[in-house]
């Protein structure tokens, strides 16, 4: 320990991973807490109107009088529960309106009564004895056929479609943004619509919460990667104070969004656990997952991009019609790579949300950007196939070298290094220009590329180190390990400043009583926990070597360590880091191969390339772990994956269709490594989200490339590969 030994960057198993292995890692779900009984849901039928008092009363009582039933709570008595502060609403997906405050039904599936009882299965056979009759009212349900919302809508529920100005807290990410002036005319126009349907999350572990009450002190554990944030709102929600809620999340089992924000079945576990005097556990259903933890919403986007003879973009339109729900807003930001992604003179972006009677949208992996890039990299696909030009050329001829929403230089962009490196890896040089010019066993083959990119951001957190009297050190923040390893790379961290093996460092997470760190999303928690660490671990060393003095060479330092462990025992915390004066942005470049049968209507994707820019790779076993994850995502997103509701009744009806081991793909992913200090004091940006985004678009590309089909729908179906291909009609001369 007497110097920087360089634990980062290199690819160290998951200090939990033995746990999981073997099925010892520990889930809210797998927790019994004595005197624990069990809730189930009852969920509404029908997308908007008002349940008779007489159904639910009549509901009730069934309900109470079945067996093992302890308390059934309804909107007709359920305690008042406050309202949600302003900011914790007006841009993010908390829900305006507390779960059970009237008999108005806002969409299917909302939560309309919670029956407690000593087992699970006794709860949910007494909450399927409601029958609850309504009183229907129009629905929204087509944010095509949404008006205008009317000025002076400031209830919990409102009606109407609006344009927000910008991303979540993010004002410099403008939802609505137009720069120069549009062109007389230009050599080559693409002009299309792109649509992308509801994605659910769908996450292995099903959101699971416990409430239990200490006199007047709550606990929760819960399924959740924004335990801070839960805190605050259950707070304001039983209107006592923040000091009095204690939120734990050890381990999460995936998430994907749908665990970043509270729910409002934790509400009412709560509630309950106060009416009863007893620790109350909710696992939901399946079923339920899609109606009550978020997903990603529908998209409608209008691209135009013009460009001149030689294939340089002169002016780009993106425009998006998107959903939220009546009680809460949220906005997918589809547009805010076009902002800056390539070069172009006059720009156009706007978004507008449309209120629908539908259950509340959020945050999925790589949010706007994932379905943004669809769009915009088809189109430049598109017009590269217009111009004539290989689809690498025109992205290299359009590359932007400074951030030209804000007219600043990136802290650190390595893009062309990607499109060098994925381009020489894959073998795109030997791509024919083309369609439809490669086949192999009888089936088609098509190559395509798409640019991956997502934000660096850093929030302000906390770090506590607790050192032992052995000289071992703990780290803990209010953060969540969620399957990325964040554990693993935050001891790499503090290891690596302190100079201490591995073996005599330990991180800690998911408890609200930590130092506060904001909700484990938007690719920010290594940047964000990590310059926390980072911050705690340096002045653990300052004091340290202060303590030994002149001596420290003859010293030994872990002793000393032990023997101090007091004055080494403390809470630092890092701020958001200066960003006036730099972008940041991580990038990539995607290129994969896909197999298409067309007479069968089947694609499969048989190669991937995939070359990425995040500042510093900590673990780069992780990180490539991340990276896969991704693409597969991704690859689920364009083939796969939608949520199938009847138009009418709003009734989810089928499956939903998942990627598998054997749709993966031979995966190649590497990373143009170089330390971005403009973000924070660890040189990194995030890694967990930009592996999705592009993927689509590079399949459909490549799935032009196979069959000349263009094809700008998601998911892309059996019977879009069906459909017969006919090839333009040669043009008659003389």
């Amino acid at each position: 320990m007497t110097g920087t030994v360089d634990r980062t960057g290199r690819s160290v198993d998951r200090v939990e991973g033995d746990q999981k292995v073997t099925g010892a890692a520990r889930y809210t779900a797998d927790l019994t807490l004595p005197g624990q009984v069990y809730a189930a849901l009852v969920q509404s039928e029908i997308p908007h109107g008002l349940v008779t008092e007489e159904s639910m009363r009549a509901g009730a009582e069934r309900a109470s009088a079945a067996p093992g039933v302890l308390h059934v709570l309804t909107p007709l008595n359920c305690p008042p529960l406050g309202v949600l502060p302003e900011e914790l609403t007006w841009d993010l997906p908390l829900e305006r309106r507390p779960p059970l405050s009237d008999m108005t039904v806002q969409h299917v599936g909302q939560h309309m009564a919670l029956v407690v009882a000593d087992t699970a299965e006794n709860a949910a056979a007494a909450a399927a004895l409601f029958e609850l009759s309504y009183e229907r009212l129009p629905a929204q349900l087509d944010a095509r056929e949404v008006p205008p919302a009317r000025d002076g809508q400031d209830g919990p529920v409102r009606h109407g479609s609006y344009q927000p100005d910008h991303f979540v807290k993010l004002s410099e990410e403008k939802l609505q943004d137009r720069r120069g002036e549009p062109p007389v005319d230009a050599a080559h126009r693409v002009a299309a619509r792109f649509t992308t349907p509801l994605n659910a999350h769908y996450p292995i572990e099903l959101s699971a919460t416990i409430a239990a009450w200490s006199g007047d002190q709550l606990t929760v554990h819960d399924s959740t990667r924004w335990i801070a944030g839960e805190r605050a709102a259950l707070a304001a929600y039983l209107g006592i104070p923040e000091g009095r809620v204690r939120v734990l999340s050890p381990l999460v089992g995936g998430a994907f969004g749908s665990k970043s924000f509270l729910w409002m079945h934790v509400v009412l576990c709560a509630v309950a656990a106060r009416e009863t005097g007893r620790p109350v556990k909710l696992v939901l259903t399946r079923d339920q997952m899609f109606s009550s933890t978020g997903h990603r919403p529908r998209t409608e986007q209008d691209l135009v991009l013009l460009a001149d003879d030689d294939g340089h973009i002169l002016s780009t339109e993106h425009h998006t019609l998107t959903e939220t729900s009546t009680v809460a807003h949220f906005c997918e930001p589809v547009g805010l790579s076009t902002r800056f992604l390539y070069e172009s003179p006059h720009l156009e972006v706007s978004h507008r949300t449309a209120r629908l009677n539908k259950p509340t949208p959020c945050f999925m992996r790589g949010p706007g950007e994932a379905p943004g890039l669809f769009a915009l990299e088809v189109a430049i696909d598109e017009l590269a196939h217009q111009t004539g030009l290989d689809p690498l050329a025109l992205r290299l001829r359009n590359h932007a070298d400074i951030d030209q929403a804000s007219g600043k230089p990136w802290s650190g962009k390595h893009l062309l290094e990607c499109y060098h490196t994925g381009a020489q890896r894959f073998g795109w040089q030997d791509r024919p220009l083309a369609p439809r010019a490669l086949r192999r066993d009888g089936v088609q083959v098509g190559w395509g590329m798409a640019t991956a990119t997502y934000p660096g951001r850093r929030m302000p957190a906390g770090c506590r180190v607790v050192t032992a009297p052995d000289g071992t050190v703990r780290f803990a923040s209010a953060t969540h390990e969620i399957g990325n390893g964040v554990r693993t790379v935050m001891t790499q961290v503090a290891a690596d400043v302190t100079g201490l093996p591995l073996s005599r460092v330990t991180f800690e997470s998911g408890d609200s009583d930590f130092p506060a760190a904001p909700y484990s999303g938007a690719s920010q928690t290594t940047a964000t926990v990590g310059s926390a660490v980072h911050a705690a671990a340096t002045e653990w060393k300052r004091r340290l070597l202060s303590l030994a003095g002149d001596n420290a060479q003859g010293v030994d330092l872990a002793a000393l360590a032990g023997t101090h462990h007091d004055q080494l025992t403390f809470t630092a915390r890092s701020d958001a880091g200066d960003q006036s004066g730099q972008a940041s942005q991580s990038f990539g470049a995607h290129f994969c191969e896909v197999e298409v049968d067309e007479q069968i209507g089947r694609v499969s994707v048989t190669r991937w390339v995939a070359v990425m820019d995040c500042g510093r790779v900590l673990n780069p076993k992780l990180a490539r772990s991340q990276v896969m994850g991704g693409i597969t995502f991704g690859l689920g997103m364009a083939l796969l994956e939608q949520v199938p509701y009847d138009a009418d009744t709003a009734q989810m009806i089928g499956e939903y269709y998942l990627p598998t081991h054997a749709d993966r793909p031979e995966f190649d992913v590497t990373f143009v490594e170089s330390d971005d200090f403009g973000l924070d004091p660890i040189g990194v940006r995030g890694i967990g989200e930009i592996g999705t985004c592009g993927v689509p678009a590079a399949i459909a590309n490549a799935i032009f490339h196979a069959t000349g089909k263009r094809l700008r729908e998601l998911p892309i179906t059996l019977e879009d590969l069906m459909v017969p291909y006919h090839p333009p009609v040669a043009e008659e001369v003389g």
